[in-house]
């Protein structure tokens, strides 16, 4: 009976151990943005369950009492999106550190000329080629996320590729590929085949053209 009384009081000290913790996640705009993310939170050691609202653009957490809620901003910034605290001042997705985007298998090429995708592709890699603009806001959203992304998925190369003011032949090319807006990426698994092309940078049919390269 003792037993049983312990064991009781030591289940009842263990919930109350426990922390909930909701905030707010900065570039969630779509429900099917939230199982990417759902994922991540959950493969943090000591996660014990998450939940994503996208219309509230939050999630919700139960973690261990004097949990380190860094490790929660570190998986929802590894796909794409930043955590906000309470307390926190909202900021949109922080642009990494020159230091930590060398680290990156990222190439860019601006020389305005036709890329040979069949050289460009990277074996053993999912490569996300992306054509963009200096002067496309979204596009250098789009890269960010992209950059964070890449931070926690070695399996990634990015290329990209100029199309200064659609008067060079790497925008000939895009048109030719059915770019019809940008940012458009086109996306390959490891073994160099064409997956998924994706018009706009949204993110939900970003992550999902690289989840399926990835099977």
């Amino acid at each position: 009976m003792k037993r049983f009384a312990l064991a009781l009081l030591l289940a009842s000290a263990s919930t109350l151990a426990a922390d909930t913790i909701t905030f707010k996640v900065i570039g969630i705009d779509c429900d099917a943005c939230a199982p990417p993310l759902v994922k991540a939170l959950t493969g943090v050691e000591g996660v014990k369950g998450a939940k994503v609202n996208a219309k509230a653009m939050t999630a919700t957490v139960e973690v261990p009492s004097g949990f380190d809620r860094e490790k929660l901003r570190a998986a929802v910034t590894n796909v794409g999106f930043a955590a906000v605290f309470p307390g926190e001042t909202p900021r949109d997705i922080e642009v990494l550190p020159a230091e930590i985007v060398k680290t990156l298998d990222i190439v860019t090429y601006t020389n305005g000329k036709r890329l040979d995708i069949g050289k460009t592709v990277v074996p053993g890699k999912v490569t996300i080629i992306d054509f963009y603009a200096d002067w496309c806001g979204p596009c250098h959203v789009l890269e960010t996320r992209l950059q964070h992304l890449m931070r926690g998925k070695s399996n990634l190369a990015l290329r990209r590729v100029n199309i200064g003011k659609w008067d060079n032949d790497a925008a000939r090319q895009a048109t030719e590929l059915r770019a019809e807006a940008l940012p458009y990426i086109r996306v390959y698994n490891a073994r160099g085949k064409f997956v998924e092309a994706v018009t706009g940078g949204m993110w939900d049919e970003v992550l999902a053209a690289i989840e399926k390269a990835e099977r």
